[in-house]
């Protein structure tokens, strides 16, 4: 597909500052565009790719002050970049509504209109599919589970009893949802295991990466707020409750009970330990370690994670103790020197 600046600036509400009439052929980015491509600057530190760029045109934002021969103009380039990738590399298409015959259905299941259930896919007793449900190969769906309208699980998703997916849900392979929670108590005989006899709650619009585990509750539901986006390789523990509109980066993990409020983003490798709270619009930073209630609308990092404000402070103070011991060594020297004259 090709388009040119001004069809482009039209897609995207966006103000052409150049030829209008140059022509688009794909969208790179900047470091690596080539003529004849678009590409985008949102983030200040790939500023200096500007001069070495061999891109046609640039995204910028409305108030960027440098120069190119050829700019588009538009609030945000990250997402206006994001608008543009389906017009040059259109998705695959989707598989046509059917059954595969290696299917496994329970007669009990519900199966919306206009599905697709794939190669080996298994759906137990009394499960209920939503209309236009893509169930790709080797998935399996277990007993009383059901799954929102337009709802997309790729290939070897298991989805455990009891559990109820929202609509527009979109669920990557090899995640794990309602797997028992890590409920054990301690006997004079050893370790006995607590049934596990909640479920999961997953809400409208929620996109989970590959490889997750999501566990049940022991009594009631573990829960995922709508709009919520989980990366890859993330463990949600049982009877955790996280809020709406919320983003959770790789690699992280949250204990039992826990609540997270909404539009919280969790960066890389945040552990957050069990049965706290943390409040509406908080952002952690990676690798962080949560182990005490987070007030709303505050930066946390660090481990234990503290206000951003605090562990800066501590961060610098750890880095000048080299330095410090060196003063103070001096000084002692100087004072045995003093001490020798008298």
């Amino acid at each position: 597909m090709t388009f040119t600046l001004a069809q482009i600036s039209q897609f995207i509400n966006g103000k052409v500052e150049g030829n209008p009439d140059t022509v688009i052929t794909d969208l790179a980015e900047i470091q690596h565009a080539e003529d004849g491509e678009l590409t985008f600057l949102s983030n200040p530190k790939y500023s200096k790719f500007i001069a070495t760029t061999h891109a046609s045109a640039i995204l910028v934002a409305i108030d960027f002050s440098g120069e190119f021969k050829n700019l588009i103009r538009v609030a945000d380039p990250y997402f206006a970049f994001s608008q543009l990738i389906p017009k040059f590399r259109p998705p695959l298409p989707l598989p046509e509504p059917g059954i595969d015959p290696s299917a496994k259905i329970a007669e009990s299941a519900v199966i919306g209109k206009d599905c697709y259930i794939g190669p080996n896919v298994i759906i137990e007793s009394d499960c209920t599919i939503g209309d236009n449900v893509i169930l790709l190969g080797n998935s399996y769906v277990g007993q009383k589970t059901k799954i929102g309208q337009n709802s997309f699980v790729f290939p070897n998703v298991s989805i455990y009893h009891g559990c109820k997916i929202g609509s527009n849900a979109r669920i990557h392979s090899g995640t794990v949802i309602g797997s028992d929670g890590y409920g054990f108590v301690r006997t004079e005989t050893g370790i006995s295991k607590i049934p596990q006899e909640g479920g999961v709650e997953i809400g409208d619009d929620v996109e989970i990466g590959a490889n997750c585990s999501i566990d049940r509750g022991t009594l009631g539901n573990t829960v995922i707020g709508k709009g919520t986006k989980l990366d890859n390789f993330i463990q949600i523990a049982h009877n955790v409750k996280v809020g709406e509109y919320c983003f959770m980066a790789g690699m992280s993990g949250i204990a039992g009970s826990s609540r997270v409020g909404n539009h919280v983003t969790i960066a890389a490798q945040v552990g957050i330990a069990g049965h706290l709270n943390i409040g509406d619009g908080v952002i952690i930073a990676a690798q962080s370690g949560v182990t005490k209630d987070v007030e709303p609308n505050v930066i946390m990092f660090g481990s234990p994670a503290q206000d951003q404000h605090t562990a800066r402070r501590e961060i610098a103070n750890i880095r000048s103790i080299s330095d410090m011991k060196e003063r103070i060594k001096n000084l002692e020297k100087d004072l045995e020197l003093l001490k020798q004259r008298k």
